[in-house]
């Protein structure tokens, strides 16, 4: 854990309760031949489809190697594709808080013209728009040398669909400080182990070490951990 340490918590709140998986029964991901390539437009990010040969899944984790790669927390947004008043005010947040953080930090917007949008969606689980991801980088691992060689092990992403939640500058901001932190602070293979084994009371421990308030406020604000192929966990 970096950065400050905090102390363990007495005991798990009902937030625990307040919680359902997603896998097969969820969105699909994009079929397992599909090979895509990052680009970026005037507006915002794109997919480009390549030949590809296999059967080795293609994951969002495929997509963003590079951006992961130069970054700790990596923040994208998928608008509503009507400019609704959420875009907006999720947009303006957004671009405050990239001007407010460090390199470690990237945020970046997907383009609503792109032609591949829904697959776009489909590679992070996301049912509809709009939606903010913000998924764990690999800019430390690559600089202590660590585990960016194999980074699956290690990746994991929280997604924030609600609109009430987006729309609201003061609500979004704590779901994405209280996420920044997690992702910057909290074992991120130790995480992704309890998302991969579905072990959902140890992941919100882990959230919450010390800070169970912290905890329970995330769950309010409807997150959503998800892996690399699809696999998740809704909470609130």
């Amino acid at each position: 854990m970096g950065g400050q340490r905090v102390q363990g918590i007495d005991d798990m709140s009902d937030a625990d309760n307040a919680v359902h998986t997603a896998g097969s029964e969820g969105v699909a991901v994009s079929p397992p031949t599909a090979r895509w390539r990052l680009r970026r437009g005037e507006s915002g990010l794109l997919l480009g489809q390549v030949r590809a040969f296999g059967t080795d899944r293609f994951t969002w984790a495929d997509l963003l190697q590079a951006p992961l790669t130069a970054t700790q927390v990596y923040a994208l947004y998928f608008p509503s594709r009507f400019d609704l008043p959420v875009d907006a005010a999720a947009a303006a947040s957004l671009r405050l808080f990239g001007d407010q953080t460090s390199a470690k930090t990237s945020v970046d917007f997907w383009d609503p013209k792109d032609a591949h949008f829904s697959e776009a969606l489909r590679l992070f689980g996301l049912r509809n728009p709009p939606a903010l991801v913000l998924a764990t980088g690999l800019g430390q691992q690559a600089a202590e040398g660590g585990e960016a060689a194999k980074p699956e092990g290690s990746l994991y992403c929280v997604c924030f669909a609600d609109q009430a939640v987006l729309a609201d500058r003061e609500r979004l901001a704590a779901a994405v400080n209280i996420t920044h932190e997690i992702l910057i602070r909290c074992d991120r293979q130790e995480l992704a182990g309890y998302i991969r084994r579905r072990k959902i009371k140890a992941l919100l421990a882990a959230i919450g070490h010390g800070a169970g308030a912290v905890r329970d406020e995330l769950v309010k604000l409807h997150p959503t951990f998800g892996l690399p192929g699809g696999l998740s966990l809704e909470l609130g």
